[in-house]
């Protein structure tokens, strides 16, 4: 831990940081959604009004609803539309996301990038294993790292301070918030997914993304983008504040009953919705993502190198998302 950052630093950081739920700008339009869907007699029509009111967000949602994410057969050209295909909670968890990522710096375009491959990789394993849900897994996916950008707005000068930590001792992110902070971006989305009255089934993935063996509510949604958060960032798309690519926790292979077999076939269908999202990174910024790697993870094995590093990182070998290695060359049991 730093010297100058103190018990006191941290309580106080802590402090701020809980603070921030009162702020009205975040969570805005979606908190006026939710109150009206609250009343039976609310119609689709006057939701999709609401939100059409803003013309720049309608524009982002309908782009994101159009996109690889979901793989429309037939172009949705409405709010409305978007309501009835897509359903509510998908819709409100692209309005939320467009209004959050509106808020930061091009400084993060990273993180934007890495969410929403994280979206796309939970909605292909979601539809991999078959589910009916794999839309809603994808939102899941796209808000799980929404504490980080809290922190960025909100604690700018511990934000600097993590990021020091991460590289001088070569942590994960969470990791050295946890050292920093005393706490990290997962326990921030769970208040987050609280008080913006998100279903469960998005608030334990925010919570335990980096932990699903924890999961009791939602394990398999949580198992998912826990999955497709190392997928991603095993393919170098996008920055998630580490370079650090850990192994797929045994607990989530178990949960999601997935063997060695499947993992090629995910990968296949994952790569070229990768590739059509590199014009959605340019949702706020203008493009800014990396290419996905061709290497990286083409077989479930690590390879001679430095373990835990994403693959394409100059200087630190190719590391793989092994279904039976994992960072630092560990065995999984």
């Amino acid at each position: 831990m730093p010297a100058d950052v103190t018990v006191q630093d941290r309580m106080q950081a802590k402090k701020e940081v809980r603070r921030i739920k009162n702020l009205p700008t975040v969570p805005g339009i979606v908190a006026k959604i939710s109150r009206i869907v609250e009343n039976p007699e609310t119609s689709v029509a006057e939701v999709g009004r609401l939100i059409s009111q803003d013309q720049v967000l309608s524009a982002k949602v309908l782009r994101m609803a159009n996109s690889a994410f979901f793989g429309m057969s037939r172009k949705i050209s409405s709010i409305p539309q978007a309501l009835v295909i897509l359903g509510f909670e998908v819709v409100k968890g692209l309005v939320l996301t467009s209004s959050v990522f509106d808020m930061i710096q091009k400084s993060m375009a990273g993180l934007w990038e890495h969410s929403i491959g994280c979206a796309a990789a939970s909605g292909v394993i979601a539809s991999h294993l078959g589910r009916d849900d794999a839309e809603e897994v994808l939102v899941a996916g796209l808000l799980h790292d929404l504490g980080k950008v809290v922190l960025a707005l909100n604690l700018p000068e511990e934000m600097r301070l993590v990021q020091e930590k991460v590289e001088s001792e070569d942590i994960r992110f969470y990791e050295a918030e946890g050292l920093v902070l005393d706490f990290d971006h997962a326990e921030i989305g769970q208040w987050l997914a609280e008080h913006w009255n998100l279903p469960e089934s998005i608030a334990e993935p925010m919570r335990l993304h980096h932990r699903p063996e924890k999961a009791v509510l939602k394990p398999e949604w949580t198992a998912i983008v826990h999955m497709a958060d190392i997928m991603v960032r095993a393919k170098g798309f996008g920055h998630a504040g580490d370079d650090m690519v850990p192994p797929v926790s045994q607990r989530a292979w178990e949960i999601l009953g997935l063997r060695k077999t499947d993992f090629l076939p995910i990968l296949e269908k994952l790569d070229p919705k990768l590739a059509a999202l590199k014009d959605l990174t340019a949702l706020n910024w203008g493009s800014a993502v990396a290419s996905p790697t061709e290497e990286g993870l083409l077989d479930p094995c690590l390879r001679p190198g430095r373990p835990g590093r994403r693959p394409g990182d100059q200087g630190h070998g190719a590391g793989r998302l092994p279904p039976g290695r994992g960072e630092r060359g560990r065995a999984l049991p």
